[in-house]
C-alpha cells in the first residue's frame, strides 16, 4: 500500500531571506514617521531612555520567543497554539489585531502613493503659497533668510507678514508677529486701512498636507466627502499588496533584496544633505538631549512600549508567520539579535534624519522646535518634503524618497496581512485539507473586502479614522496579548521544557537570562506600562484635535474585541470539553494537544515527539528517495549511452 502523502509546507530559499523579510517587517513606515512624532511628542531624547530599556527586557526577549515558536511548529499564529488550546483565543486576537493594522496601514501607503506621483510636478505643489488650497497663513522657504516673508495674494487683498530690525532687536518671536492687510501701497511707518492681529504662520509643505492631500474636515463628527484622489491610491495600494504576496515566500523572498536594503540608500543621502543645514545641529541636539521631567509621565514610558511592539510586531502574530517558512534548525537566535539591533538603529537613525530638517525649519521660522510641525504620522509628509524641495533636482529625490517610503510600507503590510491569510488557512486545513490550492482567492477576496472597509479613511474626515485605529487598536492590545502569550508559555507549559524545544532546533541552550525574562523580569515591565497606562489616561488627540467621548467608546471597542476574544473562545473551549468537572477540565485544556510540536515526523522524532499519523514513515522516505536516485541516474547513463 502507498504511504499517504503528506504536506510539506514552502520554505524561505536561503537565510538571508528571513532575515530580510523580518527586517522589513520590523523596519517599515513606522521609523520613518512614528517613532520621530513619539519623539517629538515625548521629550525628544528622552524618550530614547524607555524605548531602549522596553526594547531589551520586553521586545526582544518577547520577539526570540515568537521567532521560536513559530519556527518550532512551521504553523501560523492560530494553528500553533495547540501547545495551549485552551488560550487559541490569543492567536485569533492577534489574527484580528492585524486584520485592524493592515486596514489603516494602508492608507499610509496610499499617501505615500499620492506623493509620489506629485513628485512629477515642476514646481513641486508643497513648494510654493500660490496654489487652490493655500490660506493667508502660508510663507515660503526663501522668506527667512531674506528678512522678509513672501507676499501671498488673498481674494482682493495682499497679506504681507515681516519682521523688522526693530522686532529683532527687541527679541520678538515668529510668534508674536503681526499680520497687515494692506489695501494700498506699504511705508516705512505707515499703513492704509491695516488691521493687525494675531496670525499663526504655517509653511507651504503642511499646508499641502492639511488641505491639498487631506482637505481635512474639523473632526470624526464630520466625514465630509470621499476624496476621489485618496481612493484611486487606496485601491492601487491595495493591488500592489495582493501582487507581492500572491505568489508566497518564495517569490517575496528575492523582492526584500531590494525593499529592505534600498531605504538605507536614501536616507544616507538625506542625512549628508540634512546635516548641511543651518540650524541641523540644534535639531539632532534637541533630539538626543534628554528631558528628564518626560520620564515621570506614564505615557511617555507606554509610547515607547508601543512603539518597540509595533515596529517588532511582537503580540501581532507577524513573527510568528514569518518564522514558520524557516527550516527546522534555522539559526533564528542569532537572527534575533541580528534584527532587533538593525530595527532599533534605523529608528534611531531616521529620527536623526528627521531632526536635522526640524532643526533646519526651526532656525527658518525663527520658532522652538517643539512648535515647528505638529505631531503626527503627517511629520513625514511635511518635514522631509521641505528637505527634498532644497535638494538639487527635487523631483527626482523627491520620487525616490516616496519610492523608498512604498517599499517600506508594502514590506510591512504584506506580511501583516500575509499573517492574517495564513493563519485562516492553516486552522482551516487542519479541518478540511485542500484548502491551500484556493489561497490565491482567499487573497482576493480579504484585499476586496479590507479596500471596502478603509472607504472611510479616504474621506475628508479620514485622518481621524485612521488615527483613532491606531491609538486603540494598535495600542494596549498587542501588549496584553504578547503578555498572555508568555505567561502561558512560562507557566503552564514551562520555560524550562520551551528551552529543550528550542535546543532541539538550535542545537545548544540560549543563555537563562531569556527564561529570567520570559518568567519575570517581562511580565512585570508590560504588566506595569499597561497598569500606569491606565492611571495615566487621556483621550486620544490628532494635533490640538481631542477625540469626544463617543469616539473614545468607539476606539475601546475596537481594544475590547481582541481581547474579548481571548475570553469567549476560552469559555466555549471549556464548555466543549466533554467530561470532568470544571478543575479538571482546566487542566487538561491548559496541556498542549496530540498535534503539538514539529510539523514533520523527521523533526518530531528530533524533538523527542511521537510520530503523526497520516504522514509517512521518514525512514522509508529516505528510503524511496534513495531508490528514486538511483533509478534516474541510470536512466541519465541510458540516455548518454
Amino acid at each position: 500500500m502507498a504511504e499517504k502523502k503528506q504536506y510539506v509546507r514552502e520554505t524561505w530559499g536561503g537565510k538571508v531571506e528571513f532575515i530580510l523579510s523580518t527586517m522589513g517587517y520590523s523596519i517599515g513606515l513606522g521609523n520613518v514617521w512614528r517613532f520621530p512624532y513619539l519623539c517629538y511628542q515625548n521629550g525628544g531624547g528622552a524618550f530614547l531612555i524607555p524605548y531602549c530599556i522596553t526594547l531589551a527586557v520586553a521586545a526582544i526577549p518577547v520577539m526570540f520567543l515568537e521567532v521560536s515558536f513559530g519556527q518550532f511548529t512551521s504553523l501560523g499564529c492560530i494553528s500553533c497554539w495547540n501547545i495551549t488550546p485552551l488560550f487559541k483565543g490569543v492567536g485569533i486576537a492577534m489574527a484580528l489585531v492585524s486584520a485592524y493594522f493592515c486596514m489603516y496601514y494602508n492608507l499610509i501607503i496610499a499617501y505615500t502613493l499620492h506623493y509620489m506621483f506629485s513628485s512629477f510636478s515642476n514646481p513641486l505643489p508643497w513648494v510654493g503659497c500660490n496654489h487652490t488650497w493655500n490660506t493667508e497663513n502660508c510663507y515660503e522657504r526663501p522668506s527667512i533668510s531674506e528678512g522678509i516673508f513672501n507676499l501671498n495674494t488673498t481674494g482682493n487683498s495682499s497679506v504681507m507678514s515681516m519682521t523688522t530690525p526693530a522686532m529683532e532687536t527687541e527679541g520678538t518671536t515668529m510668534a508674536n508677529l503681526v499680520t497687515y492687510v494692506v489695501n494700498g501701497t506699504l511705508g516705512n511707518e505707515t499703513f492704509l486701512n491695516s488691521t493687525m492681529e494675531p496670525m499663526k504662520r504655517v509653511r507651504a509643505s503642511e499646508e499641502y498636507w492639511l488641505h491639498g492631500v487631506l482637505d481635512a474636515t474639523d473632526g470624526l463628527h464630520d466625514l465630509g466627502y470621499i476624496r476621489w484622489q485618496l481612493l484611486l491610491f487606496l485601491l492601487a495600494a491595495w493591488m500592489l499588496v495582493y501582487f507581492c504576496i500572491i505568489k508566497g515566500v518564495k517569490s517575496s523572498g528575492k523582492v526584500v533584496y531590494f525593499t529592505a536594503t534600498f531605504p538605507y540608500l536614501v536616507l544616507f543621502v538625506l542625512f549628508i544633505r540634512g546635516v548641511t543645514l543651518p540650524g541641523s545641529a540644534d535639531g539632532i541636539l534637541w533630539f538626543i538631549r534628554p528631558q528628564w521631567h518626560k520620564l515621570k509621565s506614564a505615557n511617555v514610558w507606554k509610547s515607547a512600549a508601543n512603539q518597540v511592539f509595533i515596529s517588532f510586531g511582537a503580540g501581532w502574530g507577524g513573527i510568528h508567520t514569518l518564522a514558520s517558512y524557516n527550516k527546522f534548525h534555522n539559526n533564528c537566535y542569532r537572527d534575533v539579535l541580528l534584527v532587533s539591533i538593525s530595527c532599533a538603529m534605523t529608528s534611531i537613525f531616521a529620527g536623526f534624519v528627521i531632526f536635522s530638517v526640524i532643526g533646519f525649519m526651526a532656525h527658518d521660522s525663527n520658532l522652538k522646535i517643539e512648535d515647528v510641525v505638529a505631531g503626527g504620522p503627517g511629520l513625514a509628509f511635511i518635514a522631509y518634503p521641505e528637505a527634498i524641495s532644497r535638494i538639487w533636482c527635487p523631483q527626482l529625490w523627491a520620487f525616490l524618497f516616496f519610492f523608498m517610503l512604498l517599499t517600506l510600507g508594502l514590506d510591512s503590510q504584506f506580511v501583516t496581512l500575509e499573517t492574517l491569510i495564513t493563519a485562516v488557512i492553516d486552522e482551516i486545513d487542519a479541518h478540511k485539507p485542500g484548502v491551500r490550492r484556493y489561497k490565491q482567492w482567499v487573497i482576493l477576496v480579504t484585499c476586496l473586502i479590507m479596500a471596502l472597509l478603509g472607504l472611510p479613511m479616504v474621506t475628508q474626515g479620514g485622518i481621524y479614522v485612521m488615527t483613532l485605529f491606531d491609538w486603540y487598536s494598535a495600542g494596549f492590545s498587542p501588549m496584553l496579548l504578547a503578555l498572555i502569550e508568555i505567561l502561558i508559555i512560562s507557566y503552564a507549559y514551562g520555560t524550562k521544557r520551551f528551552m529543550q524545544d528550542v535546543h532541539s532546533m538550535l542545537g545548544f541552550t540560549p543563555s537563562s537570562y531569556w527564561r529570567y525574562c520570559w518568567m519575570a523580569i517581562t511580565p512585570l515591565v508590560v504588566g506595569v506600562i499597561i497598569i500606569f497606562s491606565f492611571v495615566d489616561y487621556s483621550a486620544a488627540t490628532m494635533g490640538s484635535y481631542t477625540y469626544p467621548p463617543w469616539a473614545e467608546g468607539i476606539g475601546w471597542t475596537l481594544t475590547m474585541t481582541s481581547i474579548l476574544t481571548v475570553i469567549v473562545y476560552a469559555i466555549i473551549y471549556l464548555i466543549k470539553v466533554p467530561s470532568g468537572s470544571l478543575t479538571q477540565r482546566l487542566r487538561q485544556s491548559l496541556k498542549p494537544s496530540s498535534a503539538w510540536g514539529p510539523a514533520l515526523n523527521e523533526n518530531r522524532i528530533t524533538a523527542g515527539y511521537a510520530i503523526l499519523a497520516g504522514q509517512s514513515d521518514p525512514s522509508l522516505a529516505d528510503e524511496e528517495k534513495t531508490k528514486e536516485t538511483k533509478e534516474q541516474i541510470a536512466l541519465n547513463t541510458m540516455n548518454k549511452v
